[in-house]
């Protein structure tokens, strides 16, 4: 088979990407010298190149200097299905041994045969397997250089296409003239890399063309040798305007990465052992297949059987998706893996599957015979390209060591890849905690700061952390012409006549001061309104919550049976801090709520695990009122009777309203006490107030009267006179 270029006619090898380091094939017309120590595959490659184009019109002359009877030759050449019986003789190939006449008869009488051999059958290509039996024959360098010389020069004028195949080294290149003559120089050679015996391929001349100078490995299997090119076969090519964006479908994910990933780009992700990469490539590759795209697994340590087996277990129907040939899942164990044959392998299957999505785990493994760190990075690049050649996304997984401060396994990695998610596991109290980090996204604004992961049934389940996201100027953008009525009798005219809406209320008391009460009266109130509204408790159970409503006859039933309502019960794992927010946000943007109530914020706090808890409450509320929301935080406070600080916690600065429930003495008598200390943006009554907590909840009775002691605690009445109203003095201050 000819190939014409602008250059020069070639032809085609038949080997699999020989002719891409040829730049196109041989050239027409060439000597091709064929190298290298016995068994690394020269006589091989060379009659798959004949077998390849020989045909009647196209005939091929095989001389072989080895005296064996060509049957055995035969013998050795049909486990190969290059082989075709059918091409033998008047088919297109003449084997003729030479072996008897060299030994006989010399160097001119050989010459003189293969001369008539040609001229009688007129081939396009002519092998003499092995030329270098000639350099015992010759009994000088002079005789051996005038042979090759006038063969060489007989071929060329009849121009066939030549291939001298001998047991040639590099020393020979020096030394033999046959070289300075000859078209081309092949060596082949066979030695240990990286534990294993491997067959390398090198071009080392090629006249009158440009070709590849590296040295590339090969193998020989039932289909002849197959070269492997990477560096050749695997060429970045330009993605033009800017790519379409892919959403992943995993929960929560998405919302990391902002727009979207490019299409062309490739993912590093990274991790210890456990930190779940398996189950997000798994489920990047599952979730695009539910949305129309192809995806490829490439695996070298679990099988197909036991991905299957873990989608099983997270409740997936995978096996439905490989059965309808939306996901193939190629497993390569890791003993048997060869760099460059998987490299090719992989853009090889990608192309013809029309991948849009592709997952390798893991990349660390797939190299881990690599000791060159530069070579794994060319590598990693070439995988890279062959993702964004078919404009597809590919994650690539890496094991980092652990303990180790690198966010790859070679340290290299995360150059070349266009993104970088990072999976980490800390301990958080008796537990472990796992989170994901969007360390690096080319072109894309994605979420920073490490978030929260969970792993269970459905999968992975990722809790943004938006606060890094908003505006600033969120926590003081109430609506000063918008109020909402509290549902408490009395409250509203104590601030100025309701909640400014998006505002945020902080409520603080001691247990029994009515915190929970005034929650649900709120709530109520909201329903009574239309307002859609949350309760969200992390003290009480759905059912207590409910009961206690009922108690103090708030319609809190009818109102979640009529879908305003929604109680919401968190058990101390849905309140880590990293979670909260994003379970919270979830419900207030689906529900559209208005009205929002955390029963208690002190327990978040103690399960934020010394996470600043100034921090946490001040990103809930800047995501409430960005989502519209106008919300109520109950706070439990250390001690039941006034005190010279607002709050136990330091977070009145980040509050718009704030509520406080307190004892004091009155008559020798504790009475619940009520005090506005703050609403910012409104004016609001500075005296406490006396409050009851009956049926309809909790109600205003009166202020108390001006002069009237309200912060006497009974535990200290043994103090001094001089020594109490120095105390009065200063919380009335």
């Amino acid at each position: 088979m000819t190939k014409t270029t602008k250059e020069l006619p070639r032809i085609e090898t038949g080997v699999k990407n020989l002719d891409a380091l040829f730049f196109g094939g041989l050239p027409v017309g060439s000597m091709t010298v064929l190298g290298g120590a016995p068994g690394a595959g020269k006589t091989i490659l060379t009659q798959q190149i004949c077998f390849h184009n020989a045909s009647p019109s196209r005939r091929v002359l095989y001389f072989s200097t080895l005296s064996e009877p060509t049957a055995k030759t035969l013998r050795y050449l049909r486990p190969f299905r290059f082989f075709d019986p059918g091409k033998l003789d008047e088919g297109g190939i003449r084997f003729v041994d030479l072996g008897v006449i060299m030994r006989n008869e010399g160097l001119q009488e050989t010459c003189a045969l293969i001369m008539d051999k040609v001229k009688e059958i007129k081939p396009a290509i002519v092998v003499v397997d092995s030329f270098k039996s000639f350099d015992d024959l010759a009994k000088s360098q002079q005789e051996l250089r005038k042979f090759g010389y006038e063969l060489a020069v007989s071929l060329m004028a009849w121009e066939t296409t030549t291939f001298l195949i001998g047991e040639y080294g590099p020393s020979d290149f020096q030394t033999n003239p046959l070289f300075s003559i000859v078209d081309a120089l092949i060596l082949v050679s066979q030695r240990e890399q990286s534990g294993e015996q491997q067959r390398y391929l090198q071009v080392l001349k090629m006249r009158g063309s440009d070709h590849s100078r590296d040295e590339h490995s090969f193998v020989i299997g039932g289909d002849g040798a197959e070269v492997f090119a990477p560096r050749i076969s695997i060429r970045r090519e330009d993605c033009g305007p800017a790519p379409e964006r892919l959403k992943t479908g995993i929960t929560k994910f998405d919302d990391l990465l902002a727009d979207g990933i490019p299409r062309g780009s490739s993912l590093l992700i990274a991790g210890v052992a456990g930190t779940g990469k398996t189950i997000l490539l798994l489920e990047f590759i599952y979730r695009g297949a539910l949305a129309g795209e192809k995806g490829l697994v490439f695996t070298f340590e679990e099988s197909e059987a036991r991905l299957r087996a873990s989608a099983r277990g997270l409740g997936w129907q995978l096996d439905e998706q490989i059965e309808r040939g939306m996901i193939e899942i190629i497993f390569i164990p890791q003993p048997e893996i060869m760099v460059e044959k998987h490299l090719l392998l992989m853009q090889e299957r990608i192309e013809s599957f029309a991948a849009r999505r592709v997952v390798i785990d893991s990349v660390s493994v797939f190299l881990h015979k690599v000791k060159d760190v530069q070579v794994g990075r060319e590598k990693i690049f070439q995988l890279a390209s062959i993702i964004q050649n078919v404009q597809a996304v590919g994650f690539f997984a890496t094991d980092i060591p652990y303990g180790s401060t690198l966010i790859s396994r070679f340290g290299v990695e995360e150059t070349v890849v266009d993104g970088v998610v990072l999976l980490s596991a800390t301990e958080q109290g008796l537990e472990r905690k796992r989170f994901v980090e969007v360390y690096k996204l080319r072109n894309t604004a994605h979420l920073k700061g490490r978030h929260s992961l969970r792993i269970g049934v459905g999968g992975i389940a990722i809790f943004p952390r938006y606060d890094d996201e908003l505006d600033s100027s969120l926590l003081s953008s109430v609506e000063p012409e918008r109020r909402l009525a509290t549902g408490v009798s009395g409250l509203d005219e104590l601030i100025g006549g309701g909640l400014l809406e998006r505002s945020a209320t902080l409520v603080s008391g001691s247990a029994g001061t009515g915190k929970t009460t005034l929650g649900l009266q709120f709530i109520a109130e909201g329903a009574r309104r239309q307002e859609p509204g949350l309760f969200v408790s992390l003290e009480e159970g759905h059912a207590q919550v409910r009961k206690a409503a009922r108690a103090l006859g708030l319609p809190l039933d009818a109102a979640l049976e009529s879908g305003l309502v929604e109680v919401l019960s968190l058990s101390r794992d849905d309140a880590q801090a990293s979670q909260f927010l994003t379970i919270i946000a979830d419900k207030v943007r689906g529900r559209n709520i208005r009205r929002l109530v955390l029963d208690s914020a002190s327990r978040l706090a103690a399960a934020s695990y010394g996470a600043d808890e100034l921090q946490l409450l001040s990103s809930l509320i800047m995501r409430f009122k960005a989502l519209g929301a106008t919300t109520m935080f109950t706070l439990e406070a250390k001690s039941i009777y006034p005190t010279g600080t607002i709050t136990d916690h330091g977070l009145s600065p980040i509050a718009d309203n704030i509520v406080l429930l307190r004892y004091v003495e009155k008559g020798g008598i504790i009475q619940p006490s009520l005090a506005v200390v703050k609403t910012r943006g409104s004016a609001h009554s500075f005296r406490p107030s006396e409050y009851v907590i009956g049926q309809g909840g909790l109600r205003i009775t009166r202020p108390h009267p001006p002069g009237e002691t309200t912060a006497r605690p009974v535990a200290k009445r043994k103090a001094g006179k001089k020594g109490a109203r120095r105390k009065r003095a200063r919380v009335a201050t």
